[in-house]
């Protein structure tokens, strides 16, 4: 019996096209998952780079990936 390997992704606001880094874990994730891998990504929160209001239009299930939320401080850290 094939092994499925299980594979993390760390970082992400979450599964959107909103910016470099979520664009290409969301292709990641699902072109792995149609290859067999299980997928857990590990969301920061935080709102839509759009604005809060933007937080509820897209798509947040993806068949095959499982999603978790992780709690982070939202503090911008001024450095002069």
């Amino acid at each position: 019996m094939k092994k499925r390997l299980t594979v993390a992704m760390f970082g992400q606001k979450r599964l959107t096209r909103e910016g470099g880094v979520e664009i290409v874990v969301k292709e990641l994730c699902t072109r792995m998952v149609q290859r067999g891998y299980q997928i857990t990504c590990y969301n920061r929160s935080g709102h839509h780079v759009s604005g809060a209001e933007f937080d509820s239009n897209e798509k947040t299930e993806y068949p095959g990936i499982r999603q978790k939320s992780v709690l982070t401080i939202e503090k911008k850290v001024w450095q002069q």
